[in-house]
């Protein structure tokens, strides 16, 4: 269930910045927020590998398992996760070790969630004018850690500094190393 709500709180903030990211915000600041979305493509992604996992049929090889084991412990050690960074490592992911399969049910599962979410936001902002307001201080759940980051330009990494994330990310790493 805490991956589930991760994953949601995820795709939420990926949802927002698809509609201009938070209210109130420069375009520069939209444009940095812009630039983060293959960070948050990467979270999304690497979010639903232990449920494709469980999916007959599209379980991860021996091998599949020995190519990924080394970039999620990067990026579980990683200080920062850039833009750049993260579209590589998403695109060797995609390209290099995924089936077409496994990515067919990832990008399901993904739009899936998506019309999901933007069907409960439509939902609770016609019930509450004020809730698709955002909150420009931080993502749902009120961590405003990323924001803040892309903001004022620090660094960060989610698979580090989102307990959720991170926890998952540890999850996923323990699963991969006993296939």
């Amino acid at each position: 269930m805490k991956r589930l709500l991760s994953l949601l709180a995820t795709l939420a903030l990926g949802l927002s910045l698809a509609q201009g990211g938070p209210p109130n915000l420069t375009p520069e600041m939209r444009q940095r927020f812009e630039a983060y979305r293959p960070v948050f493509d990467l979270v999304a992604t690497v979010g639903l590998m232990d449920e494709l996992d469980k999916q007959r049929g599209l379980a991860f090889t021996k091998a599949q398992a020995q190519k990924l084991l080394p970039i999620l412990r990067d990026l579980q050690n990683r200080a920062d996760l850039k833009p750049a960074d993260a579209s590589k490592i998403l695109t060797n992911i995609e390209d290099n070790i995924l089936t077409p399969a496994q990515l067919k049910w990832m990008d399901q599962t993904i739009l899936k969630q998506r019309e999901e979410a933007r069907q409960r936001r439509e939902q609770a902002t016609g019930q509450n004018p004020q809730a698709g307001q955002g909150n420009p201080q931080g993502p749902p759940g009120g961590r405003g850690g990323l924001f803040q980051a892309i903001a004022q330009g620090k660094p960060y990494n989610p698979f580090k500094e989102q307990p959720r994330t991170a926890d998952n990310l540890k999850n996923l790493i323990a699963l991969l190393a006993k296939k």
